[in-house]
């Protein structure tokens, strides 16, 4: 084989080899950082220690919130290139029975809230549909952060969210602990890129059920399922990504490529 002919072939191998190398997609799967619901009806009350997050109103027509964030830097190397995103949650409760079918919208929120420990003395989804009184804080209705003397509130009563939501799925039928998967949407992905890319504006999605009707409530497990031995229910983001080349290995596949080419000249 002539010199010219040996480099050419060389050059085309390494950058299939590289492309084998590098191109490879990783999967993470991620649980949430913190989970929440905020209760129109009880404008003080949360949730963050309960082993449920609703979405959808109650009998009486009031509007229940979810709030879910997951750490998505902690998770995926810097740089990396979101490809798809799917979250699963587990059903736990669900108002009207197997007759309705609502649709829960996540929103991505555009401010930060807190977590808190009201429902930890509560296990399951029974009992825990109008809230807790909400500790230092913990997200409301009408604050991201509640305090008796000084809370800091939403912009907007009951969560600053986009207006265009990032992914919609028809919750049908009420079997428990059966899965619901959001995604994998554009805007799921540009959503969770944003975040990698610049984590100090991570602050989650907000899930929002129909709300122009009554008992359109749907409850998931929380991470707090894993207190009482439900682990296999908490919620799950699944992402696949593209990391950024290692800049070690791309100088290893330049030299072998450099030194294929001296030996062949000798």
């Amino acid at each position: 084989m002539q010199r010219s002919s040996f480099v050419k072939f060389w050059v085309v191998f390494c950058a299939v080899a590289s492309a084998a190398a590098f191109s490879s997609a990783d999967v993470a799967t991620i649980g949430a950082a913190k989970d929440n619901t905020i209760f129109q009806s009880n404008p003080n009350n949360s949730l963050g220690a309960g082993q449920a997050i609703f979405a959808g109103t109650n009998a009486q027509s009031s509007p229940r919130r979810g709030l879910i964030q997951f750490d998505i830097a902690g998770a995926i190397p810097a740089g990396a290139t979101i490809n798809s995103v799917q979250l699963t949650l587990y059903l736990n409760s669900a108002a009207g029975g197997s007759g309705t079918s609502p649709t829960v919208r996540l929103y991505r929120l555009s401010n930060d809230w807190g977590e808190g420990t009201a429902g930890s003395s509560v296990n399951g989804a029974a009992g825990v549909g109008q809230g807790f009184a909400a500790g230092e804080g913990d997200a409301t209705w009408n604050a991201r952060h509640f305090s008796a003397t000084t809370p800091t509130l939403w912009s907007t009563a009951g969560g600053d969210f986009s207006s265009t939501d990032s992914a919609a799925l028809s919750i049908a039928g009420s079997t428990l602990n059966a899965p619901y998967t959001w995604g994998s949407t554009s805007g799921m992905v540009a959503d969770v890129q944003s975040w990698l890319n610049d984590p100090s504006n991570n602050f989650g999605w907000l899930l929002q059920s129909d709300e122009g009707s009554a008992s359109t409530v749907r409850g998931f497990w929380t991470r707090e399922a894993a207190r009482t031995g439900q682990i296999a229910f908490v919620p799950q983001l699944q992402v696949t990504y593209t990391a950024v080349p290692e800049p070690v290995g791309m100088m290893l596949m330049l030299a072998g490529s450099l030194l294929g080419i001296r030996r062949r000249a000798r």
